[in-house]
């Protein structure tokens, strides 16, 4: 009898671990990849439907299972809402060979059987293939309403984009004084490899910390006229159509180098400017990609400090309270975003192991202690009210325990929680900041 009464308390707890335990959390109760759309219907189907851009933030880099379920939510909303636009946190430029790869897959240029060119993404792990393979198959089935990739950040070799701003200049017939008034104020235009930019940036820097900040302003008013130009540009083309295709790559390439300049002007110096100038040009990246493309809606995948809703103070990482390129994307366009953190228990990722959380506020640890495994919640779900903060664990730092305080709903519309995320299969990669 005592052996089957602990039988049945073991079978009951167990039992017990697979409900939704939490008031107001959602369990799913299949691996990420076997989450049906009848599931996920509820955490899209309200605000998020109202949206411009739908935007997964992952707390850690090239974890597996946060990438599982990112890619299918990513499936869901592509196929069940129709967006068609995909960007990533990867560089603007660099970001192009997956996205030239993936349009051929519409087209017939993509080989079925290749291998996407994963060593544009930042961090990219075998967990990461599975989303662009369904994609190129999506493409091949649907050639007229292909899904679209491009990368948003800075971290670009930027004498390419300063060779690029003169060639799409003059093909478009801007006056040579636009980009000529680059070449004299912007301290990089005559670097041509990272040993030239490294001795340029120094020198920068050095103007920085004398807080000399005459050749900053100069250089970024004069990307800031290629910008305005460009855009006007594109506007007044006709859509469709190469001259403003190549309107917006030069808006882009100005905008890019413009977020660069800045956050390594200040780095070193002001880590709250230095992150925000980076955000700031994602922010506007993100616009103008979602023009480039005609597209009405968007996908944004990044991490959580690149796509929260800042509404209130958090200090990231001990900066300060950065703020996101989602942020300074609703600033910027005034367009609707809804925006869900993916986050884990225990996750390790391309840059590290998170220690487990122990922070009796912890968002990770309570729905790991209630026995959550694979779950989803709106910010203003009941069993938040306990704390007016909770710790959420965000992102890679070896031996400790690295998140952030934040008040839920001023962050994230929605959280995706998943209990354990190894990182799985790193691929080859480009450097991330220097490729």
């Amino acid at each position: 009898m005592l052996a089957r009464a602990i039988l049945l308390f073991a079978l009951l707890l167990l039992c017990g671990r697979a409900v939704a335990a939490l008031t107001g959390v959602q369990e799913l109760r299949a691996a990420p990849e076997a989450v049906t759309d009848e599931e996920l219907l509820p955490l899209f189907d309200g605000a998020a439907r109202q949206a411009d851009v739908v935007a997964l933030g992952e707390t850690v880099h090239g974890s597996s299972g946060l990438l599982r379920i990112q890619t299918r939510l990513i499936r869901h909303l592509v196929e069940r809402q129709g967006i068609r636009l995909i960007v990533w946190e990867t560089a603007v430029l660099r970001s192009r060979g997956l996205a030239q790869w993936l349009a051929g897959c519409a087209d017939g240029r993509t080989a079925p059987s290749s291998e996407p060119p994963l060593d544009v993404l930042y961090f990219p792990t075998a967990a990461d293939r599975p989303l662009w393979t369904w994609a190129c198959q999506h493409n091949a089935r649907h050639p007229r309403a292909p899904v679209v990739f491009r990368g948003m950040d800075v971290w670009d070799r930027p004498w390419e984009h300063h060779q690029r701003i003169p060639e799409l200049a003059a093909r478009l017939g801007l006056p040579p004084a636009l980009h000529a008034a680059i070449e004299k104020h912007c301290i990089t235009a005559g670097v041509r490899d990272w040993v030239q930019a490294d001795a340029a940036l120094h020198a920068l820097q050095q103007r920085a910390r004398q807080r000399d900040d005459t050749g900053l302003h100069a250089c970024r008013a004069s990307l800031d006229a290629v910008l305005g130009a460009a855009e006007g540009l594109a506007r007044a083309a006709a859509p469709g159509g190469v001259r403003r295709e190549e309107a917006y790559e030069l808006a882009l390439s100005a905008s890019t180098l413009q977020g660069w300049l800045g956050f390594h002007h200040h780095a070193g110096v002001d880590d709250l400017q230095s992150w925000n100038e980076r955000d700031r040009a994602q922010g506007r990246n993100l616009m103008l990609l979602m023009a480039l493309h005609d597209a009405p809606r968007a996908v944004l995948a990044a991490h959580t400090s690149h796509t929260s809703h800042n509404r209130s103070a958090a200090d990231w990482w001990g900066s300060g309270d950065l703020k996101s390129g989602v942020y300074f994307f609703r600033q910027l366009s005034g367009r609707r975003v809804f925006n869900v953190a993916l986050t884990a228990y225990k996750a390790a990722g391309a840059q590290g192991d998170w220690l487990e959380p122990r922070a009796a506020d912890s968002m990770d640890k309570a729905l790991h202690d209630a026995g959550h495994r694979l779950a989803w919640f709106f910010a203003d779900a009941a069993f938040l009210s306990k704390h007016p903060r909770w710790w959420l664990q965000n992102g890679n730092a070896a031996g400790m325990e690295n998140g952030i305080h934040i008040v839920p709903r001023d962050h994230f519309d929605a959280y995706v929680y998943i209990d354990h995320s190894p990182l799985q299969g790193l691929l080859p990669a480009r450097p991330v900041w220097q490729p």
